[in-house]
């Protein structure tokens, strides 16, 4: 849309816009002929989305929407508060605002879902850029689900507040069970049928329904014949968030132990410890002293324990392999690994659960696997049969404090009952 001036005496004393006459500061001389003459307005703005690719390069992009490298310069300057450039992943958003013919005056750069850095000019030298950081407002709310199992913990037969659930929270929300009782059940050997559960969640939920955190608060699990039941606390009281939140049964007895059960997740044993087993590729009978997980290539693996890690790297038939070193004795092996998590090698500590390596099938191995082995002053023992201590219990002065807390957790899991036993599946006969 054109601009429409008044023109008197070669003089511009008012302009009809969108937004209506515009009186300008020039006064016309009355003898002076008026006329109406059409002002070209600048094309608007348009936005155009980049997404940074493979070995694609900020200063490179840039250059490709017509930044110098004055301007560049000035950009990556004026980010620099808030986010190192180099540290931006591929399939990076970065948007763009310019008129048609003119370079950017406006970037915006979606750092994560969480974060957008708005990037402006603010004068005519080519270096001054500003900046500006915005996080995504969050809402906190609580979710109370109840699961069946029928088959495996991923598969279980959800009620409650199961249409709050967003895309792929069905299945963080059974990553997050098995990680509260993991050092009391095995969820490869350990789970029955009609086994269920009753779990509340305080989430962080983003306007597109997104969920940045999620804690549990509380849960408690019907496994075969007996019953489980974990508490959230935090040894603060409950106000440093959702993250540090520690986990004890109801009398105040910590959860977790000094060595997790398994170093994957959800695991599926291939192999268990055993004295006599006929290897598959050696084709001879010889010690299994560990325990095999199957899993597919590049499935993270967690240290079972803090430790140091004592070796990392190529390592014979275990194949690209790490070993850590715990306290009182004890060493703990992950051989076949595909890869070894970045940071982590010879000397570095590691605290339990941290991922330090990813399945892969390397070594003498017949397939993708996890071979893990649990050592004792020097000598391979079954994982499966040791009773190892648990960390620490409340603390005395926070017993009243964590009785409140539970006393409030457990009353919310009641609003929603156990799942009942269902009847189980009658074979089809043929007629």
């Amino acid at each position: 849309m054109n601009t429409r001036c008044l023109i008197a005496g070669g003089t511009a004393f008012a302009c009809l816009s969108a937004m209506g006459w515009t009186a300008l500061r020039f006064r016309a001389d009355p003898a002076d002929e008026v006329r109406v003459v059409e002002v070209p307005t600048p094309p608007a703005p348009v936005a155009l989305v980049h997404r940074l690719a493979w070995g694609e390069t900020l200063g490179g992009v840039f250059e490709k929407y017509g930044l110098d490298r004055g301007q560049t310069h000035g950009i990556v300057e004026a980010m620099g508060a808030f986010e190192n450039h180099r540290r931006l992943r591929p399939g990076t958003e970065i948007h763009f605002v310019r008129r048609p013919g003119e370079t950017p005056a406006r970037i915006r750069i979606q750092l994560d879902p969480d974060r957008m850095l708005h990037i402006w000019s603010e004068g005519e030298t080519a270096r001054n850029w500003a900046a500006r950081l915005d996080s995504v407002a969050v809402t906190r709310d609580t979710i109370l689900l109840a699961g069946l199992i029928e088959t495996n913990l991923f598969d279980a037969e959800l009620s409650g507040d199961v249409d709050r659930l967003g895309d792929g929270e069905r299945f963080e929300v059974a990553h997050r069970l098995s990680q509260v009782f993991a050092w009391q059940i095995d969820f490869w050997r350990d789970l029955r049928r009609n086994d269920a559960y009753r779990i509340l969640i305080a989430r962080e939920v983003r306007p597109d329904g997104s969920v940045r955190n999620a804690t549990v608060l509380a849960a408690d699990f019907r496994n075969d014949r007996r019953t489980l039941a974990a508490v959230g606390f935090q040894p603060a009281g409950l106000k440093g968030g959702l993250a540090g939140v520690e986990y004890y049964d109801a009398s105040g007895e910590a959860m977790r132990g000094q060595f997790l059960l398994a170093p994957l997740d959800i695991v599926r044993v291939t192999s268990r410890f055993n004295q006599r087993r006929f290897h598959p590729v050696l084709r001879r009978t010889r010690p299994h002293l560990g325990v095999d997980y199957g899993a597919p290539s590049g499935t993270s693996v967690r240290a079972t324990g803090a430790g140091r890690v004592s070796r990392a790297g190529s390592w014979g038939n275990y194949g690209t392999a790490i070993e850590i070193r715990h306290a009182n004795g004890i060493r703990t092996r992950y051989a076949h690994l595909s890869g070894i998590a970045r940071g982590i090698g010879s000397g570095t500590q590691v605290e339990q659960g941290q991922v330090i390596g990813y399945v892969g099938a390397t070594g003498l191995a017949t397939g993708s696997h996890l071979h893990y082995e649990f050592l004792r002053n020097g000598a391979q023992v079954n994982p499966a049969r040791l009773q190892l201590p648990r960390a620490e219990p409340v603390p005395d002065e926070l017993r009243a404090l964590f009785g409140t807390v539970r006393d409030d957790v457990f009353s919310r899991l009641q609003r929603v009952p156990m799942p009942l036993y269902t009847e189980p599946r009658l074979r089809r006969t043929q007629d």
